[in-house]
């Protein structure tokens, strides 16, 4: 039989990607069938052990890929061999040989989860092909163990950042609430700072709390409009700014700068923590481009939100040229409202902030599924290039928006719970392959489901690949009782799949897919949402479907 040196042994664990032990007690046939398994593959180290005894303590101590067992020997019956083996290792590939096979022992092979079962005399190719295959289903179980294992690390993950940030914002709010209790003793001018706190407190969301910030500056001071902006000390720079005008009934409009402002008017406040006086806009040298795009005549107040000898932001304050100029009692008041707000502020940037973190780690998740899933590059990102217009065009409320550019980055996360041999398969899916795709939307709304903050987000994955009729999956929901959003990605979805190449097919054109997408309007569609996507011009899709490849 196959023998070797300590050394060699050595060179072989280095060099060999799969371990074999033959186990018969004639050492002809065990000689033979090892002799024959070396010469098939050089990746498969061989050995022989005609000793039942000796081969499961070696089993016990070594590791093994794969076990050939005759069932029939005198000291130790090979399935009872089997049996220990297996329970040493839960995934070694095992083989069985026998010359006198019945149907108990075959019944017993197969509760034991033997890999093959043949019968003396055999053909050794069909031994190197059992070989083959009892190997390569052990690497796939391996490798879906290695997968499922790194989601739980990264869902652990996750959740103790979760976790983290819940306790630092339970802390700020402590802060605040004590903060709040100490103004309410205070004479009249702290009973109003007390209001404003009361006010704010509890609202975590930025967008929000800085249109409420706004109206609380205009409520408090007469003006044309009340602007809160966000500043940014490490950068110098404001990017985010909600405005509001007290005389009219319009909600605040929040307002993403198409570029930050680093100069101008509101970061000279800010970043020197003093209020500025602009008596003419016109004839003012202080304000920006964009400043002067928002405020083109009239006059400024301009008072920095500082916060323990920094600048969170700056409330502005417009009149017109022909109104009454900004006195020392309206500088007060807005100074004393930006003292009670900052805390506020402050805190809903750091629960932004970290939001951003989470949702930057699940995006990299989500890009990781689509670079191990080639045809998959980029389509996220193209799912969102079509889903934005078709919200846009509904006239989708803005937390809604947010939502649908989340959940279309992430729709697909689920994927990560799908082994590779449905994920890749290079031709049309079997029934069973089929049944652990449809898992995704499921998988990756219970991803999310610790992560409370994102809201309706899980939802609208777990439904984005419902049908308008009732029967798509995983909850056959129809209609309305499918999420607008999830609507929305379930056409802007198909649509990219139809135009992107799949391992067992080609991709339509773009005239293909829209007439799939007109064609099935009113079953898998929402016929609303398909019409969406088919206003949205010719040149722009095909500019999002060339994009991210």
């Amino acid at each position: 039989m196959p023998t070797m040196s300590a050394s060699g042994a050595e060179v072989l664990e280095g060099q060999q990607q799969a371990r074999i032990l033959v186990v018969d007690d004639e050492p002809e046939e065990a000689s033979l069938i090892a002799d024959s398994l070396s010469s098939a593959d050089p990746t498969w180290c061989v050995e022989a052990e005609t000793d039942p005894a000796e081969a499961l303590q070696r089993l016990t101590a070594e590791s093994f890929d794969c076990l050939v067992t005759d069932l029939v020997m005198p000291s130790l019956g090979g399935l009872h061999l089997a049996e220990q083996a297996r329970s040493a290792d839960g995934h070694l590939a095992i083989i069985a040989i026998t010359g006198c096979g019945t149907v108990e022992s075959s019944v017993e092979a197969l509760r034991l989860g033997f890999d093959d079962f043949l019968e003396k005399p055999f053909d050794l190719e069909a031994m190197k092909q059992a070989v083959a295959r009892s190997l390569r289903a052990r690497r796939r179980q391996e490798e879906r163990d290695s997968r499922f294992a790194e989601l739980a690390q990264a869902k652990t993950r996750l959740e103790t950042t979760n976790a983290r940030v819940s306790q630092k914002l339970e802390i700020a709010s402590h802060d605040l609430v004590l903060s709040s209790r100490r103004m309410a003793r205070r004479l009249d001018e702290v009973a109003v700072r007390a209001d404003v706190a009361r006010t704010v407190m509890g609202v975590i969301e930025l967008e929000d709390l800085l249109g409420l910030c706004a109206e609380l500056v205009g409520d408090r001071v007469p003006c044309r409009s009340s602007t809160v902006a966000l500043y940014e000390s490490r950068e110098h720079a404001i990017g985010l700014m909600v405005r509001t005008r007290p005389e009219s009934d319009d909600p605040a409009a929040l307002s993403w700068l198409r570029s930050p402002i680093t100069e101008g008017v509101m970061c000279r406040a800010a970043h020197a923590a003093k209020t500025v006086h602009v008596e003419s806009i016109a004839d003012s040298s202080l304000l920006d481009e964009q400043e002067r795009d928002l405020w083109r005549d009239g006059r400024l107040l301009v008072v920095p939100i500082p916060l323990q000898g920094l600048s969170v932001g700056t409330a502005v304050l417009h009149r017109a040229a022909d109104e009454e100029a900004f006195s020392a009692a309206d500088v007060k008041a807005v100074t004393q409202l930006a003292q009670v707000i900052a805390p506020a502020i402050q805190t809903a940037k750091l629960h932004h902030r970290q939001r951003c973190q989470i949702y930057a780690s699940l995006e990299a998740i989500a890009d990781a599924v689509e670079q191990h899933d080639g045809y998959l590059k980029g389509h996220a990102a193209r799912v969102l290039g079509y889903a934005m217009p078709i919200g846009q065009a509904l006239d989708l409320p803005q937390s809604q928006i947010g939502a649908l550019q989340i959940a279309a980055r992430l729709h697909d996360i689920g994927r990560l719970a799908v082994p590779d041999s449905a994920v890749n398969h290079p031709g049309p899916l079997t029934d069973a392959q089929w049944d652990l795709v449809r898992r995704h939307p499921d998988a990756g709304a219970d991803f999310l489901m610790p992560l409370d903050f994102f809201g309706e987000v899980g939802t609208i994955i777990r439904a984005h690949h419902e049908s308008y009729d009732g029967t798509g999956y995983p909850q056959r929901k129809a209609g309305e009782e499918i999420p607008p959003v999830a609507r929305a990605i379930t056409v802007a979805d198909a649509f990219d799949a139809m135009t992107s190449p799949r391992p067992h097919r080609e991709a339509l054109d773009t005239e293909q897919a829209r007439e799939q997408i007109r064609r099935l309007a009113g079953q898998q569609f929402d016929p609303t949402m398909a019409e969406a996507l088919l206003s949205i011009p010719l040149a722009i899709l095909t500019e999002i479907r060339a994009s991210h490849r």
